[in-house]
């Protein structure tokens, strides 16, 4: 039989299968239907990624807000904001890979199981410490129990469950906004005084996280550090300066009071510096300067007491970029080769200072700018590509998981020797890398002034406020360790109108005296209690910069990660519990904590801290420990142990006239 062209299979009577009528035509019936069963698979899919978005969304931003008002960190909202629609869209993307599992059961809990699992698994990818289940799996957990929750409402009242997916984000993010706001103001400075006819400028930059070691200022093999170099060499160079504390908070408070922090009660277990002690900030501006603050650091805010006294606050901070570390969808998209953000904002602190240096007038009065880099701080991979590649070649993928695990011992993480070995020497490379990128920072800012025809009218002071472990007695980061990778910092002072250039002394000084040696340079009496004089009697030959001590506060949240005992291993300065005080004392260090009881080191002998002597040297451990109590008698600090509210000594040595500013400054009865 002839079958005509097109046409192979016809009936007699002219008429074709049913069958290969639908296949012929894409408009009949069944090719409908298969279209629809598509379309309604991936609406399905849709949906099933929509409810998993909000309910996974909701329990990381509570999360996320909770861990903001434990910490008394600024609001940051914006940033926070940024992570909904972005853990929404990545939510939406899995619930159309995974909408053909809507086939294969009725069952509506398919899908949200399988998107669980997924998740479960990218939270694992990124985890900070994956031994630490409850870090990576718990979300998921708490998603799963509120998209139950949500369906059952979405069964009886779904006008519910919309009102409330929308409500708990505006609510939750709504929080610490109110906390902030409800902060009693600070009231501005009242009668300042004038400052006087050609008063310098002070420019007073902190390298946050920057240690001494290395920098090639204090003998690195690297050249790290040529800008503060410079400044150093044109200056008075400080070759043993010491912190107070081991993070932000102590240890600028410690600068901006010269106080030391059980003294000042700014530490880990309040958070927070009160107003009872007057700030260089808050001094200055009662002189006349005006004063500001820019950092990208949010420790450097208003919600730990720290911008009291700044008149302007560029707050860099707010754009979120130090903070990527802590939260699940910047660690996913930094893990990818598209994600990751240049810096940690310094280069936008820069730009910040810049503009407005442009609108400064001319005939103003003297200012104070305070400037804090946080570049060579963790995530240690987020810096310039230029900067980046520095020491190292490796792949950005290693470099990040690299990042992340040195992370997550800062949380309790245990590593293996062959972990520790593979992530060493790339955490040294990078951080050096931040100091470089620190360094040029500096650089800039200074030659902001120097462009300017300002800079040998202008006061700088360029410090760490405290260092970092990398790798050292097993430990990575700061807030823990008080060993001298974290306590001994760079610092420098530039002035030539009273400091020569190639100044140099070569004592232990501590940090807290940078306060009244910024005083004494423009020639302002030290308000209320000071508790490490000038440096500058050192360009003399007098012994300066005493007494160098360092105090850690217990951080609870921290120590919580660690179970008691499993810090043994990384030596007697490392342990998370309980608290620390230090002395330097010639070539001595006493270390004192509360549980723990007393350590010795010759640092002259042995640098690196290895060796205790206390149990050798009894002599030496008396000699130290009645040093460290006639100090505690002389400056009024309370015993290591005391309660952190309990009424604080005066200092044995102030007038009449310093104790009735303390009393209207409220700091006693």
């Amino acid at each position: 039989m002839f079958l005509p062209p097109g046409d192979p299979v016809q009936r007699v009577d002219g008429s074709r299968p049913a069958a290969l009528e639908t296949a012929a035509n894409p408009y009949s019936a069944g090719s409908v239907s298969q279209s629809k069963s598509s379309t309604n698979m991936l609406l399905q899919g849709l949906k099933g990624g929509l409810g998993w978005g909000v309910a996974i969304t909701l329990v990381h931003l509570v999360q996320g807000i909770a861990l903001i008002m434990v910490l008394n960190t600024p609001a940051m909202t914006g940033f926070a904001a940024r992570t909904v629609p972005m853990e929404l869209a990545l939510a939406l993307v899995l619930g159309l890979l995974t909408a053909p599992v809507t086939r294969l059961s009725r069952s509506p809990w398919v899908q949200p199981l399988v998107l669980a699992a997924i998740w479960i698994g990218l939270e694992r990818f990124v985890a900070v410490d994956p031994s630490k289940l409850p870090m990576w799996i718990g979300p998921t957990l708490g998603a799963i129990v509120v998209y139950a929750i949500g369906r059952v409402l979405w069964a009886r009242r779904p006008a519910v469950v919309v009102g409330l997916a929308v409500a708990i984000p505006v609510i939750a993010l709504a929080v610490p906004e109110v906390r902030d706001a409800m902060q009693p103001e600070i009231a501005p400075r009242q009668g300042a005084k004038a400052a006087p006819p050609g008063a310098p400028d002070v420019l007073f930059i902190v390298m946050d996280t920057v240690r001494a070691q290395s920098m090639s200022a204090y003998g690195y093999e690297r050249d790290t550090s040529p800008n503060f170099d410079r400044i150093a060499r044109e200056g008075l160079f400080f070759a043993d300066a010491n912190s107070a504390a081991t993070w932000s908070l102590p240890a600028h408070a410690a600068l901006f009071t010269g106080t030391f922090p059980s003294w000042n009660n700014a530490n880990s277990e309040t958070r927070f510096l009160d107003d009872k002690l007057p700030t260089i900030a808050e001094t200055l501006a009662d002189h006349g300067w005006q004063t500001h603050a820019f950092s990208a650091n949010p420790y450097i805010s208003d919600s730990f007491g720290l911008t009291r006294g700044f008149q302007t606050n560029d707050k860099a901070w707010m754009t979120g970029t130090s903070a990527r570390n802590f939260s699940f969808i910047y660690r996913l998209v930094d893990a990818t080769p598209f994600g990751g953000a240049e810096d940690k904002g310094g280069a936008q602190v820069v730009d910040n200072i810049r503009d407005w240096m442009r609108h400064r007038p001319a005939d103003g009065p003297p200012q104070f700018v305070f400037v804090n880099f946080l570049e060579a701080h963790f995530p240690f991979q987020q810096l310039p590509r230029e900067f980046l590649t520095k020491y190292q070649d490796r792949p950005m993928s290693e470099l990040r998981e690299v990042n992340q695990i040195a992370f997550g011992v800062q949380f309790g993480r245990q590593l293996t020797d062959a972990e520790f070995e593979r992530i060493h020497q790339p955490l040294v490379d990078m951080y050096d890398a931040g100091v470089a990128y620190t360094d040029h920072l500096v650089g800039e800012v200074v030659d902001i002034w120097r462009d300017a025809g300002l800079l040998d009218n202008t006061v700088v002071v360029i410090v760490g406020d405290h260092g970092e472990s990398v790798g050292e007695h097993g430990a990575f980061g700061h807030v823990t360790p008080v060993t001298e990778e974290v306590l001994r910092v760079p610092l420098t002072i530039r002035y030539p109108a009273a400091i020569p250039a190639g100044s140099r002394i070569d004592d232990a000084v501590s940090t807290v005296g940078i306060y009244a040696t910024i005083l004494d340079l423009l020639d302002i009496e030290t308000p209320g209690v000071h508790q490490v004089g000038s440096l500058l009697p050192g360009l003399q030959g007098e012994t300066v910069g005493k007494p160098v001590l360092a105090e850690r506060y217990e951080e609870h949240m921290l120590a919580d990660r660690f179970p008691e005992g499993t810090a043994n291993g990384y030596g007697p300065e490392v342990n998370p519990h309980g608290r620390f005080r230090t002395l330097r004392s010639g070539d001595f260090k006493l270390v004192q904590h509360t549980t723990d009881g007393v350590v010795v080191f010759n640092l002259a002998q042995d640098p690196g801290e290895t060796t205790d002597i206390s149990a050798n040297d009894k002599y030496t451990v008396q000699a130290l420990l009645d040093e460290l109590a006639e100090w505690q008698r002389k400056l009024g600090l309370p015993d290591l142990d005391a309660p952190i509210d309990a009424e604080k000594k005066l200092p044995e040595d102030l007038s009449a006239e310093e104790i009735e500013a303390l009393r209207a400054l409220g700091y006693m009865e």
